[in-house]
């Protein structure tokens, strides 16, 4: 699967690039809790906007076709369901070192990717300041298009960790008004 890219609807599709601000969804929407990621993304783009925009992007399990995207944005913030210390459903915020040891211990094929991504970006001295990934312990991660109960009730707190790590960047999220048919 190749990574596609979504602005925030309400502003153009370089605003993203403007505010600095990518968030990426990571995940295998076939297995069950490993497609958090991809799951919370698409929540995102329907029901909030960000102010400045932000750029939206489905990573799903690609590794190093997302290199090119951290060459262009200063802070970048990884959704993803990581091996944890916790219960199913423990959301957790990771910065720096913590990303990569985390990640190392491989849940998922392209967790192999996406350490290859932060090494090579480091490596190539690309330009983010910030990366900040925030994580689910799975409870299912069998062959399956839901997530399990325990996650499902989580994506509300992760939520609300994605917008206190954007309010740390100076980015305001907004609920979208809903129209009633």
């Amino acid at each position: 699967m190749s990574a596609s890219t979504r602005s925030d609807a309400d502003a153009g599709p370089d605003a993203g690039a403007d505010a600095g601000v990518l968030v990426i969804g990571l995940g295998n929407l076939l297995v069950g809790d490993e497609g958090l990621g991809v799951q919370v993304l698409r929540r995102l783009e329907t029901d909030y906007g960000f102010d400045p925009a932000v750029t939206l992007v489905d990573g799903g399990t690609s590794g190093l076709d997302l290199l090119p995207l951290f060459a262009d944005y200063r802070r970048i913030l990884l959704i993803d369901a990581v091996a944890g210390e916790g219960p199913p459903g423990s959301v957790t915020v990771l910065r720096d070192e913590a990303i990569l040891r985390v990640l190392s211990q491989k849940l998922s094929v392209h967790h192999l990717g996406v350490t290859d991504v932060l090494a090579l970006a480091q490596l190539l001295g690309y330009p983010a300041a910030e990366i900040v990934l925030v994580g689910v312990v799975p409870a299912e991660l069998g062959l399956g298009l839901q997530l399990s109960p325990t996650v499902a009730r989580s994506v509300p707190a992760i939520i609300e960790q994605l917008g206190a790590v954007l309010a740390e960047w100076g980015v305001t999220v907004r609920a979208k008004e809903r129209s009633i048919c």
